[in-house]
C-alpha cells in the first residue's frame, strides 16, 4: 500500500529543538534502516529532540483525481523554501508524462527514496538531498555533521560547515 502514511517517532526531552522528519518510499529496508539508525543514535544520545519517518508514494499524479493535496502542499512547501534560500530539490524531485493504457496520459510527481527535513522547533532550517547547481548535500553529510557536533547540542549548521541550513530561529 503506497500510499499509507506510517509515522514513528523517539523523543527526547532534554534534547536540543532540532527535529528531523525523514520521507522514505517503500519499502523501508537497506540505505533507508540505515538512516533511520543513525537518527534514531542521534535521538537516544540527545542530539535530536525528536525525528518522524513518514512513507510515500514513489508518485504522485499531479493531473485529474488526486487525492494527495495534503502531501503535494508539503512538497511544494518544501521547493518554496529551496527557492528561497538559493537550493533546488530538482533531482530528486522530478515531474513527468506517464502514459496509460487507453492511450491517455497524466503528470506525475516522482519522489525521491528518501529526504530529510530539518527543524529548530517548528522553523524548517533545511532540507536533504538539496543542491545550488553547483553542489549537491545529502541526508549522509547532515547526519554526519549532527553526528561531529557535542552531544546535546547540535552544532551550529550554518556556521560551522558549508551545509544549506538556515541560522537557528530564523527562517
Amino acid at each position: 500500500m503506497p500510499n499509507k502514511i506510517e509515522h514513528t517517532a523517539e523523543t527526547n526531552e532534554s534534547a536540543a529543538g532540532y527535529r528531523v522528519n525523514l520521507w522514505v518510499r517503500r519499502p523501508v529496508c537497506g540505505p533507508r534502516t540505515t538512516v533511520i539508525d543513525r537518527l534514531s543514535s542521534l535521538a537516544a544520545s540527545g542530539v535530536l529532540a525528536d525525528f518522524s519517518v513518514t512513507t510515500w508514494p514513489e508518485e504522485i499524479v499531479l493531473t485529474g483525481r488526486n487525492r494527495q493535496g495534503e502531501l503535494l502542499e508539503t512538497i511544494e512547501g518544501f521547493e518554496s523554501w529551496a527557492a528561497d534560500h538559493g537550493l533546488s530539490l530538482r533531482p530528486p524531485f522530478e515531474t513527468r508524462t506517464a502514459s496509460l493504457l487507453v492511450g491517455e496520459s497524466e503528470d506525475v510527481l516522482t519522489t525521491p527514496m528518501m529526504l530529510a527535513a530539518a527543524y529548530d522547533d517548528d522553523t524548517l532550517v533545511g532540507i536533504y538531498p538539496c543542491t545550488d547547481g553547483t553542489k549537491t548535500w545529502t541526508i549522509s553529510e547532515f547526519l554526519d555533521e549532527l553526528e561531529a557536533g557535542e552531544e546535546g547540542a547540535p552544532p551550529e549548521l550554518a556556521e560551522q560547515s558549508d551545509l544549506p541550513v538556515t541560522e537557528r530561529g530564523t527562517s
